[in-house]
């Protein structure tokens, strides 16, 4: 019974919240993209080894622009973005704590 618990809480719970994070930025950057181009255009790469972003599949994300974003209090006077904004917060914080847990039951173990 601990091996099936260790597995739904070590595996299949930070899986999901991950999953949902993702589909989360995914979902802000395409809102970005039709509704705030100039904040868009400031998170996204123009092109990547020479190629432009409108040929990739994936937007292409400067990591660094992204954390200074998501952790800003500017919503670009959008409840939408402030909504996104807050969600993904929320899933990167339930992972840290899942990370913190995880760590503790490895040290005591």
């Amino acid at each position: 019974m601990t091996g099936f618990f260790s597995f739904i809480f070590f595996v299949l719970v930070p899986l999901a919240i991950g999953l949902l994070g993702i589909y989360l930025l995914i979902d802000l950057f395409e809102y970005l993209k039709k509704n705030h181009t100039s904040s868009y255009s400031q998170l996204c790469y123009a092109s990547l080894f020479g190629i432009s972003a409108e040929s990739f599949f994936l937007h292409l994300i400067k990591p660094h622009e992204l954390v200074r974003f998501l952790i800003s209090s500017d919503d670009l006077q959008d409840g939408n973005v402030k909504i996104y904004k807050k969600r993904i917060r929320l899933c990167l914080l339930a992972l840290l704590g899942l990370f913190v847990i995880y760590s503790m039951w490895i040290a005591l173990t």
